[in-house]
């Protein structure tokens, strides 16, 4: 059947089949939505100015609507929220928390075996954080991040790298638009993490040479 489709162009041209077919039907629609989605992206570009003035006056102050495309550095503090009135969110989260949310039996917080057997053995090594008694995973912090900060070092004030942004806390979603003290609260991943699951669970003891850790 294929050296016939092959035979000659024609023939190839001819050949029905209905997944082709669904590609193509599905190609014209992206290019029908690639076209509107980008009809949108103008009018919006063209009312942020609009937007950008107005919450000036609001605001009564300057200040810089956006930096996309730059390098730009914003200093916090490492610090827990409280969300809701007895509640609290602690600064650090740990291995426990891996094993507690793995033990939801939802396929989403699964881990590797090695995890819990370094964990039953306390093998942190020199990743311990001795008040928590364990390695620290994440960290909350309130310095105000945006979409496409993900993968930015967090330095402390000596310039040292302790770790990686990755999300923004549920509560600061919002933080594009307006943000809060409070409840303003970014995620990164403990460089002590990263560094303990490349040296006691992946065994990857050649990339921390590299790094002369």
């Amino acid at each position: 059947m294929l050296n016939t489709v092959l035979a000659n162009a024609n023939a190839l041209s001819q050949f029905d089949d209905k997944l082709l077919s669904f590609q193509n039907e599905l190609d014209n629609d992206i290019v029908i939505f690639a076209a509107e989605q980008k009809r949108r992206e103008g009018v919006l570009n063209k009312l942020m100015g609009d937007y950008v003035a107005v919450k000036e006056i609001f605001q009564a102050k300057n200040f810089i609507p956006d930096a996309n495309s730059t390098l730009r550095l914003t200093y916090g503090h490492i610090k827990g929220y409280a969300p809701a009135d007895a509640t609290y969110m602690k600064p650090f989260t740990t291995i426990e928390g891996i094993i507690q949310k793995g033990n939801l039996g939802l396929s989403d917080f699964d881990y590797p075996q090695e995890i819990k057997t370094a964990y039953l053995n306390k093998n942190f090594g020199p990743y311990l954080k001795k008040d928590l008694g364990s390695v620290p995973v994440n960290i909350l912090y309130d310095m105000d991040t945006t979409g496409g900060n993900s993968g930015s070092p967090i330095m402390n004030a000596n310039g040292e790298l302790i770790g990686v942004n990755f999300d923004r806390a549920y509560d600061a979603t919002i933080n594009d638009f307006a943000w809060n003290e409070s409840y303003s609260r970014s995620i990164g991943v403990d460089i002590r993490y990263v560094l303990w699951v490349a040296d006691k669970i992946d065994n990857a003891h050649f990339i921390l040479k590299e790094m002369g850790i």
